[in-house]
C-alpha cells in the first residue's frame, strides 16, 4: 500500500515537470561536474597561486550549482548523472601547460556553460520554479565569465582579434563587436515593426498595453545602439516605416497567435544576446550592454510566460508523465 501511495507521489511530482526540463535539469548537472572535473585536474598543473585560487573559485560555484540541481533532481525522482571524482592525485608542475593554455581551456568551459544556459532560456516554460532557478544561474555564469575575462585581460591571456579598422571614436572595439551592434540593431528594427504590426490587430486591451510597453523599451535599446554606432563611425541599417497602417479588421490575427510569436521572436532575441557575450571581449562597455540587454530580455520572458498562463495562450508541452 505504502509502495503504491509513494508511486503515486512520484507520478504526481513528475507531471510538474516537462520532458525537455528533465533532460535540461539532468544535462546542467552533467556540464557542472565535467568542469567540476577538468578544473581539479588543470589546477595540478597551475604555476601562479592568485589564477590557483581563481580556479578554485569558480569550482566552487559549479560544486554550489551541483547541490541545487542534485536537489531538484531528487525531488522529481530523476537519476543523476556520473558524479566527479572526489581525489585527483597531485602532478608536478610542467612548463608544457602552461597558465595561460590552461586559461583558455577554462575560457572554453565557461562559454560551454554560458551557452547552455542561453538554449535553456527558451526551452522553461512548464515549470516556472525551474525557470526562476535557472534564470539565476545564468546571470551567476554571465559575471562568472566577465569577471574570468577581465582576469584574462589583466594578465596578458586574451588574444586581440581583428579590430574594426574605420574606428572613429578612442575606444578599441573588434570587427566582430561592430557586427554585433549593427546586427542587432537591424533585428531590433524588425522586433519593433512587427510588435506595432500586432499592436494595431489586438482585440484584448491588456495584451495591447503590454505591446505598447514593449516598443517602448525596444525603442530605447535601438536608440542606445544606434549612438553607439554613430559613435564608431558606423553606417545604421535602413530603418522600417514608423507609421502603420490601421486594420480594416482585426479578424486576420488573435491574441494567442501574436503572442505565441512575441513570445518566440523575445527567446531568439535572449539567444542573440547570451551568444553575442561569448564572443564579446575587447571592449567592456559593448560587454556590459548585451550583458544587460540579456538580463532585461530572460526577465520580461518570463514575465510574458506568466502573464500568458494566465491567458491560456501557453501551449501545452508533454510532461514527464501523466
Amino acid at each position: 500500500m505504502n509502495l503504491i501511495k509513494n508511486k503515486s507521489k512520484t507520478h504526481q511530482k513528475q507531471s510538474d515537470l516537462s520532458i525537455q526540463e528533465a533532460h535540461r535539469l539532468w544535462s546542467k548537472t552533467q556540464t557542472c561536474y565535467l568542469i567540476i572535473d577538468n578544473i581539479q585536474i588543470l589546477v595540478t598543473y597551475t604555476h601562479d597561486l592568485d589564477f590557483t585560487y581563481i580556479l578554485d573559485k569558480i569550482k566552487s560555484s559549479y560544486e554550489k550549482q551541483v547541490d541545487i540541481f542534485e536537489k531538484e533532481l531528487n525531488k522529481y525522482s530523476l537519476k543523476s548523472p556520473e558524479p566527479s571524482r572526489t581525489e585527483v592525485v597531485s602532478i608536478n608542475k610542467s612548463e608544457v601547460m602552461t597558465d595561460k593554455f590552461i586559461a583558455r581551456i577554462v575560457f572554453s568551459f565557461l562559454q560551454l556553460a554560458l551557452s547552455k544556459c542561453v538554449k535553456i532560456i527558451r526551452e522553461i516554460i512548464f515549470n516556472d520554479n525551474i525557470r526562476e532557478i535557472l534564470m539565476e544561474i545564468t546571470r551567476e555564469e554571465v559575471i562568472k565569465f566577465f569577471d574570468f575575462v577581465k582576469y584574462m585581460k589583466i594578465k596578458g591571456w586574451i588574444e586581440n582579434p581583428p579590430l574594426y579598422p574605420n574606428n572613429k571614436s578612442n575606444d578599441i572595439v573588434a570587427a566582430n563587436e561592430i557586427w554585433e551592434l549593427w546586427d542587432h540593431l537591424q533585428f531590433r528594427y524588425g522586433n519593433i515593426q512587427e510588435t506595432k504590426i500586432y499592436s494595431s490587430y489586438t482585440n484584448d486591451q491588456e495584451f495591447q498595453l503590454i505591446l505598447d510597453t514593449g516598443i517602448k523599451i525596444l525603442e530605447k535599446q535601438t536608440r542606445e545602439l544606434e549612438k553607439m554606432l554613430i559613435n564608431y563611425g558606423v553606417n545604421l541599417p535602413v530603418r522600417h516605416p514608423k507609421n502603420i497602417p490601421t486594420p480594416e479588421s482585426k479578424e486576420n490575427f488573435d491574441d494567442k497567435y501574436m503572442f505565441t510569436v512575441i513570445l518566440h521572436k523575445m527567446m531568439n532575441a535572449s539567444t542573440i544576446h547570451g551568444f553575442a557575450l561569448q564572443e564579446l571581449v575587447i571592449n567592456d562597455m559593448l560587454m556590459d550592454l548585451f550583458r544587460d540587454l540579456l538580463f532585461d530580455e530572460i526577465f520580461y520572458i518570463d514575465k510574458l510566460i506568466r502573464y500568458g498562463k494566465i491567458k491560456g495562450w501557453v501551449t501545452e508541452v508533454p510532461v514527464l508523465r501523466r
